[in-house]
Parts: structure tokens; C-alpha cells; sequence
């Protein structure tokens, strides 16, 4: 990667409000006139929206998700299953049916929720904030109402979103008024701002969360990326025992000399065609597999260099029995867990219009399964952490081209934890990153053609160590009531 793609810089804490959208210009309801929509869902509210729209001059064809029937040749999608209640959740299962109806280039994709209706609407705002940037033609909006209201005024309120012609994708219908989120810069005031101290090694921060040499922290998907470095802060901060798990497979014994005097991935793969081991993807798997283990090792020996008791766990954490048993296990070596970060995420970038439902699927379960995985497992123990940090993304916030399910999956993850954090009454934060910048070793997400691709744009990346230093801050500092935060770098 190019120097000027790669240098980081300290992230900007921004926090979501809710703010009116006023001024937005309304069609006439004369421009459903002709159209042709799928309205799917069953109850009064979606009974009395499909005789609306009717009578504006509609054509409905009604039905599903699951089974909504024929999408050929329509002009929008409006999603109110979540309306009845008992509803499972739309994704990851609906992402077909938006993606059939995206390829004929629709004018509306349209999905109602309804809050008491819990997980059902789970991931749907990073999804249609991604459509709005990928499909700027069609309007894409999910739309957050009280079911409670009567039912003409649902059924109006679905109409009316139909016709309101602004950029708003995740819109909430307050009482009279239409509001929307609004990310603002918001600090942690002014003891966070002398409570490094002058080393700035977030030590103040640590005794502040309550961390100490005697302290377990359990870190998910903890010994590669930017989770790993965050362990290694804590390292530094605390030297607390730090319980690193992940799906990475520890390698056993030293490395083939001839591999491991190749130091980068191009090297890698061509040592590895010489030793004709298999096809083009066999290679890039092997090789991706060999620097994975290897950044596992480098984590473990920072950690240990910095005095840190560190230990390391392979895990699928979607698997939820395998997960209880680990966290279980853990908690029983020393009787307690202080803190669990959970940092595990897949991706699989690309264009809704070339992203099959495996894949989406796949990205999708990896994140969200695993921690629906890590909560359930951490109710069944004796004792809960004193904090839990849910690792995001900045995708879910603002949508990002070719990270549907990404931004998908992690607006999912936010949505868990706010429920989890009412339901227990524990502290459950959920941090939205953007891009961190690469190091030495430990790549993150963020490959070469990406941050030259985020220089181009004006994105910048955050600075690893800054990055990690704030979460700390944030956990010191910051309000236990508040569930969701973003911590990014300019630009977006």
C-alpha cells in the first residue's frame, strides 16, 4: 500500500440522535398511478395500506417474504410482515428477494417495523442504507412506526413514504412528526481529556474500568486485526490475563524454512506454486491460512513481551455449545470474567447485484450468530463481565458500496446488544469503526487496493494505537447508558 494510503490518524467519537426531517417536497399521491408494487405481509395495517394504494391508481400484487410471488417487472417492494409480531427476522432469508427486485431497477424498496417487534427488522437499516448508495434511483427506506396507532394511520404513514421524495433511508414516524438519524461529534469531556496522563498509555483508563493484573478479559476474534490490537493495549494498560479467542487454528511446530523466509503474500504464493501443491485457490486458501497462523504467534509473543498471561482458544463461535463450553471453562479456571470484547466478522465484498444468498448468508450469520452466540453463553454463567464491546462497522452507519451484508450484519449487531443491555442490565456497547489503518503484521481489514481506494476518496484510517487507546476512553468515560457509538477517521 502507497505511505499516504496507510498513515493513520486518532478516530472522532460520534454519537446517533434522533432529529426532525422537516421540508422534505411530497409527491402527489397521483404518482402511484400505474405502479406496480409487492406489498407483502398479513394483518390490518398491510390490509388497509394494499386498499390505499389501490385506490391511488396501484397495481398490489400481495403475498410473503418467504412467499411473495412473482417480482418480475415491478416497480417497488414494501416489506410489512413485522407489523403482526411473531415475525422471525427478514434477513439474512429476505436478501434474495431484494436482490430480484433491485435487477429490474424498482423505484421503491420500501420495509415497515414496528420496535415491539423485536430482531424482525434486525440488519435492515445498514442493508437499504447500502441499497441508497448502490441504487441511487430507487428510493430505499426502512421506516420505524408504532403499530400501536390506529390502523388508518399506519397504513397512511407506509403511503406517505411512498411519496416523500428526500434522501432520509431510516426514517421514524415519532408521535406527529418524521424524524431520522443524525451522527454528531460529541467528546468525553474533560476528564477524559487529562486522564491518560502524560505517558498517554491508557493505564488511568484501565483502573478506571476497574482492570488489573487479576482481571480476565475475553477477546473474540481477538489474535488477528484490529481486535488484536486493543489486546495488546490492554496488555500494556493493565496486564491483565487476556483469553484470546478464534477461528484460526494455532499452528503446531516451526514452519517450513522455505515458507517462512517468504515474508509477504506474493512471496508466499509463489513459494507455495513452486512446492505444486494444488490449483491457484488451493494456494491462495493455504497461503491465507499460513498468515493467518503467523499473526496469530506475533500476537501471542507481543503480548507476552508485555508481560501479559495470554492464552489462545480455536473456536467457530457460531457454534453456541462450543461457545457456552469455552466461556464456562474459562470463568471456572479463575471465577470470574471482567470483560468480553467480541471482534469476529467475515467479508465477502461485492455488489448486491453480484452477491449470491450463500455468501450474503455467510457474512451475515458469521457475525450476528456468533454473538447471539457469545450473549447466550455468557447469561448461563454465574457472573457477567462488567462490560461487553461488540465490534461494528462504519458500513452500518452510512452503507457502503459492495458491503451489503456487512453493513447488514453489524447494524444487526448494534440492535442485539441495545436489547441485551435492557434485558440484563448490563453494559453492552457496540462501536461502529471505520477504517483502521495496516500494521506491521496485522492487516485488519483493510487491504491495499481498499486504502488506496479510501485515499482516493478522502477517507482517512484510524490510527491502530489511537484506536485502541480510545475504546479504552470510551469505557472509562463514557455513559454506560449509551449502546451504539462511532469512533471514525474523516470523510465519510
Amino acid at each position: 500500500m502507497d505511505a499516504d494510503a496507510r498513515v493513520g490518524v486518532a478516530p472522532t467519537r460520534m454519537l446517533p440522535r434522533l432529529v426532525p426531517l422537516a421540508g422534505a417536497a411530497v409527491r402527489p399521491a397521483t404518482a402511484l398511478a400505474g405502479a406496480t408494487l409487492v406489498v407483502t405481509g398479513s394483518g390490518p395495517a398491510a390490509v388497509r395500506v394494499v386498499e390505499l394504494l389501490r385506490r391511488h391508481g396501484a397495481t398490489v400484487r400481495t403475498g410473503t417474504a418467504v412467499e411473495p410471488g412473482t417480482v418480475d417487472g415491478v416497480d417497488g417492494l414494501v416489506l410489512l410482515d413485522g407489523l403482526t409480531g411473531g415475525q422471525p427476522p427478514l434477513l439474512p432469508g429476505v436478501f434474495g428477494l431484494v436482490k430480484r427486485v433491485l435487477a429490474g431497477g424498482p423505484r421503491w424498496m420500501l420495509a415497515v417495523a414496528d420496535p415491539s417487534t423485536g430482531a424482525y427488522a434486525d440488519g435492515l437499516g445498514g442493508l437499504f442504507r447500502t441499497i441508497a448508495r448502490e441504487c441511487p434511483s430507487t428510493v430505499s427506506r426502512l421506516v420505524v412506526v408504532d403499530a400501536a396507532q390506529p390502523v388508518e394511520r399506519v397504513a397512511q404513514q407506509v403511503v406517505d413514504e411512498l411519496l416523500v421524495d428526500d434522501d432520509a433511508v431510516v426514517v421514524h414516524r415519532v408521535g406527529g412528526e418524521r424524524c431520522g438519524w443524525e451522527l454528531t461529534p460529541v467528546g468525553l469531556g474533560a476528564l477524559a481529556a487529562g486522564g491518560a496522563g502524560p505517558a498517554g498509555d491508557g493505564a488511568a483508563e484501565a483502573r478506571a474500568v476497574g482492570l488489573d493484573r487479576d482481571s480476565v478479559v475475553v477477546l473474540v476474534g481477538g489474535a488477528r486485526g484490529i481486535t488484536s490490537w486493543f489486546a495488546r493495549t490492554l496488555a500494556a494498560a493493565a496486564g491483565c490475563r487476556i483469553e484470546l479467542v478464534g477461528r484460526t487454528p494455532l499452528p503446531a511446530g516451526p514452519e517450513d524454512p522455505v515458507l517462512a523466509a517468504a515474508t509477504d503474500p506474493a512471496a508466499l504464493r509463489a513459494a507455495l506454486a513452486r512446492q505444486r501443491i494444488g490449483s491457484a485457490a488451493t494456494i491462495g486458501r493455504t497461503a491465507a491460512a499460513i498468515l493467518a497462523g503467523r499473526e496469530v504467534r506475533a500476537t501471542l509473543r507481543e503480548l507476552s513481551e508485555l508481560g501479559a498471561e495470554a492464552h489462545y482458544h480455536t473456536l467457530d463461535v457460531r457454534d453456541p455449545e462450543a461457545t457456552r463450553r469455552l466461556l464456562a471453562a474459562i470463568h471456572g479456571q479463575y471465577g470470574r470474567i471482567d470483560g468480553l470484547v467480541y471482534g469476529a466478522g467475515t467479508i465477502e465484498d461485492k455488489l448486491i447485484a453480484e452477491k449470491d444468498p450463500e455468501s450474503f448468508s455467510r457474512v451475515f450469520d458469521t457475525k450476528v450468530g456468533g454473538a447471539q452466540a457469545v450473549l447466550s453463553a455468557l447469561d448461563s454463567l454465574g457472573g457477567r463481565p462488567s462490560f461487553v464491546v461488540l465490534f461494528g462497522s462504519i458500513a452500518a452507519a452510512y452503507g457502503s458500496r459492495g458491503q451489503g451484508d456487512y453493513a447488514a450484519a453489524n447494524d444487526a449487531l448494534a440492535a442485539i446488544g441495545s436489547r441485551w443491555a435492557a434485558r440484563t442490565g448490563n453494559r453492552c456497547l457496540t462501536v461502529h469503526w471505520g477504517p483502521w489503518a495496516p500494521s506491521e503484521g496485522h492487516g485488519g481489514m483493510v487491504s491495499a487496493e481498499l486504502g488506496r481506494e479510501y485515499a482516493r476518496r478522502g477517507i482517512g484510517l484510524i490510527d491502530p494505537e489511537e484506536g485502541a487507546l480510545s475504546l479504552l476512553a470510551e469505557l472509562a468515560w463514557g455513559d454506560p447508558a449509551v449502546t451504539s457509538v462511532v469512533h471514525t477517521a474523516s470523510g465519510w
